[in-house]
Parts: structure tokens; sequence; C-alpha cells
């Protein structure tokens, strides 16, 4: 199992990890010619030809006659095969690559599951049920933010202080964030978000933590392998980037103890997006006036949650206290029935 989790995140990653390479050498002066980037697409199209076959036949495995109806079975087939052959050709597809890209991270996270499922592990995705459930969600998403604000934030605040310095030798960010990874308009960056929850959250979090934990590897091992390749694919930030490895372990930590994904992929979808957005929206130190309006809106939901959830108690609790003098019951809660044995006969 544990050659898969290292095959899966070389599926999900290799991408991201190439252009990581490609940043740094170019911060040491590397410059690349067109010509020796092709191999790069080439690459691409054999993993995606790997994803293909990979999902196919756990799809295939799982959707057997006496599993699943027909019509799902085909439908089910047909999804795979489809979202196979996209994460194959998204490399090639020049006009709709952000959507290619898209369906292929996607097509990655089911893949990710499909294997979590075929070794009887299964990352929990559901919704929560009751309020109680949503106030626990909640507070693992607000600790889930915390983590990805402590590990961007000082992330950004090494790329400031190592780009002020001005030391040799040290691979540092030029530039903005958005400009390193090509983003030019808002609507670049929220096609992409869903690619970045999708490979982050569900393949390097949810499935490597969950295969590994299955297998009884120790925890550092966990931590370990989630941070490095969580540090290389944010290697765009040179040297800074090891920073990330504090919000890659706190987001492993929290879904090692809650075993919760849904919070984990909403903290990270509204964390990049919002940070994404200020950074194209606001220049230099007004990206920081938002933080105010946030924190208010965080304080106000915790309330409205918190509130709903005392609720909900207060109500279980008047319910079980007048459980026991129904009509229906005793007090030992066991239903009244009439001793016949000792009745008397007429």
């Amino acid at each position: 199992m544990y050659a898969q989790v290292l095959l899966l995140l070389l599926l999900t990653s290799f991408r991201t990890l190439a252009i990581g390479v490609l940043d740094v050498a170019g911060m040491y002066g590397v410059r690349w010619a067109s010509a020796d980037l092709r191999w790069i697409r080439p690459c691409e199209f054999v993993l995606g030809m790997v994803v293909f076959f990979w999902l196919s036949g756990l799809v295939i495995a799982r959707t057997t006659l006496d599993r699943v109806s027909q019509p799902r079975r085909l439908a089910v087939r047909g999804a795979a095969a489809v979202c196979g052959a996209v994460s194959m050709y998204a490399a090639g597809l020049v006009p709709y690559r952000q959507v290619a890209l898209i369906v292929s991270g996607c097509t990655a996270a089911w893949l990710a599951l499909e294997v979590c499922r075929a070794h009887g592990v299964s990352p929990t995705a559901w919704l929560p049920a009751t309020a109680r459930d949503r106030l626990r969600d909640w507070r693992i998403a607000t600790a889930a933010l915390l983590a990805c604000m402590a590990g961007g934030g000082l992330t950004k605040l090494l790329v400031v202080l190592l780009g002020w310095a001005d030391i040799d030798g040290i691979p540092v960010m030029k530039g903005s964030q958005l400009g390193a990874l090509g983003f030019h308009n808002v609507g670049v960056i929220g096609l992409t978000v869903v690619w970045t929850v999708a490979i982050e959250d569900v393949v390097m979090v949810a499935a490597t933590a969950a295969l590994l934990t299955a297998i009884h590897r120790p925890a550092w091992e966990i931590y370990t392998l989630i941070c490095l390749i969580e540090v290389l694919a944010h290697a765009y930030f040179g040297l800074p980037a090891i920073a990330m490895a504090l919000y890659a372990a706190g987001r492993v930590w929290l879904y090692r103890r809650y075993q919760r994904l849904l919070p984990l992929m909403a903290a990270y979808a509204g964390f990049d997006l919002s940070a994404a957005t200020v950074q194209f929206l606001l220049p230099g130190i007004y990206r920081v006036l938002p933080v105010i309006p946030v924190a208010l809106v965080v304080m106000w939901i915790e309330r409205r949650v918190t509130a709903a959830a005392v609720e909900e108690r207060a109500e279980r609790h008047v319910q079980q206290e007048r459980a026991p003098d129904g009509p229906s019951g005793s007090a030992t809660g066991i239903p009244h029935t009439q001793d016949r044995s000792r009745a008397p006969t007429p």
C-alpha cells in the first residue's frame, strides 16, 4: 500500500513539483528554452494514462452487477472513462486548459477515494446531521483556517525578510505569488482553487494520512511525508516554502484527530480564494483591511452555531426528562404490561 500512496502523490503533484523545480532553478539564474520544457507534456500524458487505467480498473472491480444496478454501473464506468481520458489529454487541451485541469484534479481525488475504498479505508466526507455536528465541523474549519493563515503568513513574512536581506545563494520568490503562478484574473483563481482543494486536501492530506494510518505507519512518518510534499508543491516561494510545513502539519493533525474532510476543504478553499482575490484587487498595505470584517463574520457565525447546538442539547435534555413520565412507559422506560398469571379468575 505504501507504494500506492507514493504513486498517488506522484500522479497528483507532478505538474506542481515540475513548476516548482523550474521556478527555483530560475531563482539561481537558469533560463529554460521552450525546447527544454517539451518533456513536461509527455510526462503528464503518461501519468494521465496511469490514472485512466488505475481508476477504470478500480471502478470496474467495484461496480459488478451483484453490487450495483445496470444503469448505475454504466453511468459510473462511463464517468470514470471520460474523466480519465480528460486527465490524459489535459496538458494538450490548450483552449480549455483550466477546465481540463479541474477535471483532472477531481479525477485524481476520485482515484484517491477509490484506492482508500479498495483497502477498506473511507475518509469521512458526509455533511453534518445535527447542530452539534455543525458546531464541531465549524470549529474544525476555524482551526484549519488558522493553520492556513499561520503557514501562509509566515511564508509571506519570510519572503519579505529574505528578499530585503538579499543574501546570495538563498532562493526567494521575486514579485507576487499570483505572478509566479500565472494568474491574471479572478476567474482563473476561482477555477484553480477547485483543483488545489481536490489535490491538496483530498489526496495529499486525507487519503495519504488515512492509508498510512491503516498500515500502522508512525505519526512522525505521516507528518514528514505530507509536510515534505506540501513544501515541494510550494517551492515557487523559494526557501520561505519551508514555512508551509506549519500549514500542512496543522491540517494533518486536525484530520487525524477528527477524521473530517469537508471542514478542511471548506477552510482551505475559503482561505485560498479570499487571499488570492485580496492580492489581486488590493495593493500593498490595504490587503489587511478585510481582516476586521472577516473576523466579525467568523465571530457571528460562531455565536449562531453555538447557540443552535446549545438549544438542541437543551431540547434533548427536556425530552429525556419527559420520557419516563409518558403515558406509554414506566419509570424505567419499559411499557406497562398486565401480569395475567396473577389476574383473578371470574
